[in-house]
């Protein structure tokens, strides 16, 4: 059911959880819930952000479609700062699948890594020049 419901979190919980829990945050709790005396008591085990969680349940890896073999140094360029800069992205392989016409057909790279990916991570790859589109693998 929907509604607004009290949730108790103990100092514990709270002094890890205390850099998410700002005004206009948003996170996912974790909560346990008993039912007493007809009504629902929920008791909160952990907080995240809910990048973070989504991030870590996201994707697995990205197919990277790109038709101009130059765009392949910036889209290294991009995966490099993603890596510095998304602590809380998961982690996954990337695969390149150039399509340039001066190529004899479709060639297919695996990086031999794997890279920070998440929702950002894979919408700034799309918008580069020379990317036709990013598939999750």
């Amino acid at each position: 059911t929907t509604g607004a419901y009290e949730v108790t979190l103990f100092s514990d919980t709270l002094e890890t959880a205390r850099e998410h829990l700002e005004t206009g945050s948003k996170v996912i709790l974790t909560v346990e819930a008993t039912l007493e005396s007809d009504q629902l008591k929920l008791l909160c085990r952990s907080v995240a952000p809910i990048d973070a969680v989504v991030a870590q349940a996201g994707t697995s890896g990205l197919l990277v479609f790109i038709d101009d073999v130059a765009a392949i140094a910036t889209v290294a360029t991009v995966l490099s700062e993603a890596a510095k800069a998304a602590r809380s992205a998961a982690k996954g392989p990337v695969q390149l699948c150039l399509m340039d016409p001066d190529l004899p057909g479709e060639v297919n790279m695996d990086l031999g890594q794997d890279f920070a990916i998440n929702p950002e991570i894979k919408g700034a790859i799309k918008s580069l020049v020379g990317v036709m589109m990013v598939e999750e693998l």
